[in-house]
């Protein structure tokens, strides 16, 4: 989960990548002193990658035993994927001093697990993920697992040939900066919507809504979508998420 989801805030796209935004419009250096003020910066006291990593394999041994795992490896692995690039969008920091970072874990855990469903060849998938939230020991500890942190632009690697995974991204920021223009052959996220206009509750969320309801309406259009099945380990980790797939039968 990104830092946007944590109180109401507006999020817009800048060249390093996300900038939270309280209230009204700013410039660039108000915007980067909001963002320092906006969430926690401080990583817990002591922790390492190694510790990141121990706790992440403990995970995802819970992981493999329960239900969600197993529901999910059942219903991915009935279709034939042809994923080459992943991108990991909103995942939260995994090391900051506050009550979430288990949730990004648990998320980082799903992303893991649907990376090994894809991966159906010797090549390893190419992985990238962006989020404003990241600390350097978030960086270092994704490249342990072979994802690549980029401060920008992740959207540049959205193909056809992509899995997009957005945990809880604001539509107002998911569909206009991420999606708009993409096809990727699977997504799991928030529900794609054709109408927004109950949750265009702020100014700059109705100043986008028109594009946004066109841009939800056409990603939905041709794809199978299910519900990520419930997860038992953690209330709200993954609760909600929603998993859409391009229909190809009849291509």
């Amino acid at each position: 989960m990104g830092a946007w989801e944590r109180e109401k805030r507006r999020q817009m796209q800048s060249e390093d990548g996300w900038t939270v935004i309280s209230g009204g419009r700013t410039d660039k250096g108000d915007a980067t002193d909001q963002l320092q003020n906006a969430r926690p910066t401080r990583t817990v006291n002591g922790l390492t990658e190694e510790n990141l990593l121990d706790a992440l394999d403990l995970m995802e041994r819970k992981w493999e035993k329960t239900s969600c795992a197993k529901n999910l490896h059942h219903m991915l692995s009935l279709r034939d994927w042809t994923v080459k690039e992943v991108v990991c969008i909103g995942i939260g920091s995994f090391s900051v001093d506050w009550d979430h970072r288990y949730r990004s874990l648990w998320q980082l855990v799903l992303f893991r697990a649907v990376v090994k469903l894809l991966q159906r060849t010797s090549e390893p998938l190419a992985l990238y993920a962006q989020e404003p939230a990241f600390t350097s020991l978030d960086t270092s500890f994704l490249s342990r697992l072979n994802i690549t942190a980029i401060p920008s632009s992740i959207e540049s690697h959205i193909s056809p040939n992509s899995f997009v995974y957005a945990p809880f991204v604001d539509w107002d920021i998911l569909l206009p900066l991420f999606l708009k223009g993409k096809d990727p052959e699977l997504y799991i996220g928030n529900e794609i919507l054709g109408s927004y206009g109950m949750y265009a509750n702020t100014a700059d969320k109705k100043d986008v809504l028109g594009e946004c309801n066109e841009l939800g309406k056409k990603f939905a259009e041709g794809r199978e979508r299910r519900r990520v099945p419930q997860f038992e380990e953690h209330g709200n980790a993954l609760e909600g998420l929603m998993i859409y797939w391009r229909d190809d039968e009849d291509e």
